[in-house]
This record gives C-alpha cells, sequence and structure tokens, in this order.
C-alpha cells in the first residue's frame, strides 16, 4: 500500500526538480550581459608636437560624453586608450551604437578626426588638433578605469555560457528520465 505513496513522492521530486532546473536556465539565459564597449586607440599631437601627459580626452556621440581617459607616453609617443560604453537606457541612453558618429575632444578642443563606433575591433585613430591648447585639463579627481580588452570565449564574471546553459539543460532532462525510469520499475513490482 506504501508504494503508490512512495510511487507520487518520487514522480513530484522528479517533476519539482526538472522545473526548477528550467527556471535556472530560463533566469540564466534572461541576464545576459551588456554589449562591450568600442575601444579607440592612437597617438595625439597638439600644434605639431605630441599633447602632454595626462591631457584629458573625450569622445563624444552628439551632445553626450561617452567615455574619457588622459594622455600617456610611450616611445616619445602621446598616445591614449578610450573606452565608449555602448548604448545602454540606465547608465548611457545616447552612447554608442554601430556606426556611430565619434567625435574626440583634446582638452575641450575638437580633434580633426573622427571615428565610427564599433565593439567587434579595434578602432584606431591618430588625433591632431590644430588649435593652440593653452593648458592642458587634467584627468578628474576620479581616475578613469579602462577595462581589459575582452578575450574571445571568455564569459567572464560568473555568468552563464551557452555551453553550462546547454549542461543544465541535459542535467535536468537526464534527472528527469532518471526519476521516471525508477518510478516505473517500482511500480512494475
Amino acid at each position: 500500500m506504501r508504494r503508490p505513496m512512495f510511487l507520487k513522492q518520487l514522480v513530484l521530486a522528479a517533476t519539482t526538480a526538472a522545473l526548477a532546473s528550467v527556471m535556472v536556465v530560463s533566469v540564466a539565459a534572461a541576464q545576459a550581459p551588456p554589449n562591450p564597449p568600442s575601444r579607440f586607440v592612437g597617438n595625439i599631437v597638439v600644434d605639431g608636437a605630441p599633447a602632454t601627459a595626462g591631457t584629458l580626452i573625450e569622445a563624444r556621440i552628439g551632445s553626450a560624453t561617452c567615455g574619457a581617459t588622459t594622455v600617456f607616453m610611450s616611445g616619445g609617443e602621446a598616445r591614449y586608450v578610450l573606452d565608449s560604453p555602448a548604448a545602454d537606457p540606465v547608465g548611457s541612453p545616447n552612447c554608442g551604437a554601430d556606426g556611430s558618429t565619434v567625435t574626440f575632444y583634446v582638452a575641450g578642443k575638437q580633434a580633426s578626426q573622427t571615428g565610427s563606433w564599433a565593439n567587434y575591433r579595434l578602432n584606431t585613430v591618430n588625433l591632431t588638433v590644430s588649435q593652440a591648447v593653452a593648458t592642458p585639463t587634467t584627468a578628474p579627481a576620479t581616475p578613469v578605469v579602462t577595462p581589459a580588452a575582452p578575450v574571445a570565449g571568455n564569459s567572464g564574471g560568473g555568468s552563464s555560457s551557452p555551453a553550462s546553459v546547454t549542461e543544465l539543460m541535459l542535467v535536468a532532462a537526464a534527472l528527469g528520465l532518471a526519476g521516471v525510469g525508477f518510478a516505473s520499475r517500482v511500480r512494475k513490482s
């Protein structure tokens, strides 16, 4: 007499495990990571000479500032590395979308060159400013952090990759089928 009760409990446990696995997979798929930024690099020349180290560089898309960094010296050249974020309704709604024109400002003066926002390649834009820059503007009190370039195949930060979602689904299916198989064997005996 206890077998039907045991069988019901086993089927209920297997069903609950399968549903919980599906819910975990759904939540993992819904929490997609944000789009990566578009990275711009190059050298900076102001009135024919390298820009001063610490000079502020801004990237603007329309009137929105979409990334800032400072000049650093490397091998006698004034260089910059700047990440311009992708459009994000919360943090940067007017920023990067594929093909957006990025205008650069060196110490508040517009550079002669512009870039095209694309987060799937490294964008090299060497900047020149023909107008005299009186005093270099230094970086804000809080440092601008430039994240490392994304590495292909790196899921980073513990987010679920497609492989782990597939693995979760396979485990859930295996648990469900094992529970049903066990229940049918118990029922037959």
